[in-house]
């Protein structure tokens, strides 16, 4: 797996717009995600799903995918940088895991105070208020 490209790893070709890589993300991230992996395997899945992840961050970022493109088209080759499987200790993985753990439970947390302050939520929560 580390020796294909972020396109291969996510089973689209190179042309693909945002919504195909939208798509195929999130159908291998549900696949991968440590909390449905079988019981002998987390360490493997969650390898896989921070790998699936990094592919999309990638690619889903514009400006990133262009400097990917320009990579690969000069025959550069993109090691994963977070999952290097080989130099990996345990400890290592399970640190970069624990790590996006907290953040999502920061943005939770956050959403769950009500601060939450983006376009849509205000929209909500004054159509919300005229009602009441």
């Amino acid at each position: 797996m580390e020796d294909l490209s972020f396109y291969e790893l996510l089973g689209i070709p190179e042309t693909v717009s945002f919504g195909e890589i939208k798509q195929a993300y999130k159908q291998l991230a549900r696949k991968y995600h440590p909390d449905v992996s079988p019981p002998g395997r987390v360490e493997e899945y969650t390898q896989k799903f921070i790998m699936v992840q990094e592919a999309y961050e990638t690619l889903s970022d514009p400006d990133r995918r262009a400097v990917y493109d320009r990579n690969m088209a000069m025959g550069i080759h993109f090691v994963f940088s977070s999952m290097n499987q080989e130099k990996m200790e345990k400890g290592e993985w399970r640190g970069q895991w624990q790590t996006q753990l907290s953040e999502l439970r920061k943005r939770s947390m956050y959403k769950e105070s009500g601060n939450n302050t983006s376009w849509a939520a205000c929209m909500r929560r004054e159509r919300k208020q005229s009602s009441s």
